[in-house]
């Protein structure tokens, strides 16, 4: 997607009001890519400033346990997750990629491609009510500054490469791609 291996986004989170999280435990591996000092100080500091971590994992991991709210999935379902997500922001017309709308394309093809991703359907695979992910993608979309971030539990999976792409896509839909926060 960005033309090299190493040219990863990694979220602003001395920046961000909304932190989405799949398949990361920055509390045992202190960030992966997102490495900082005193993880558990920059959560608090992200509560502080009114801000929310969201941790989709299988499992009650350090991270999920210290998130403000805790998503359980089906193992493996991370794509239709994210799919789900993109195609709520589609309906619910809260697709805003700002600044980088000048260097994508291809709207109208994820907007196809997602269309087969209603929650209702989706829930039934993922083991996440409709609801909830609606609601997923629009504190996405509503949040001034939020981020997705995914690590090794989203890659390791039939949809991996797929999962990771949603990632970027839906940073990119709701603007916060390569900007403060996000």
């Amino acid at each position: 997607m960005f033309g090299t291996a190493l040219s990863i986004p990694i979220p602003d989170i001395d920046r961000t009001d909304h932190i989405l999280m799949l398949g990361a435990n920055p509390l045992a591996s202190n960030g992966s890519l997102m490495t900082a000092p005193d993880y558990p100080g920059l959560l608090k500091e992200l509560r502080a400033r009114g801000g929310k971590l969201v941790v989709v994992d299988p499992r009650r991991s350090k991270t999920a346990e210290a998130a403000d709210e805790h998503l359980f999935i089906r193992p493996g379902t991370d794509a239709h997750f994210l799919f789900a997500i993109v195609h709520t922001l589609f309906a619910e017309q809260l697709v805003s990629p700002g600044d980088v709308a000048a260097h994508v394309n291809g709207f109208d093809d994820v907007e196809r491609l997602a269309r087969d991703f209603a929650p209702d359907d989706v829930a039934l695979v993922c083991g996440i009510d409709a609801e909830t992910i609606r609601r997923a993608a629009l504190e996405l979309a509503g949040a001034p500054r939020a981020a997705v971030y995914a690590r090794i539990g989203t890659c390791t999976q039939e949809f991996g490469t797929l999962a990771s792409w949603l990632v970027d896509v839906v940073n990119c839909l709701t603007g916060n791609l390569d900007r403060a926060g996000g």
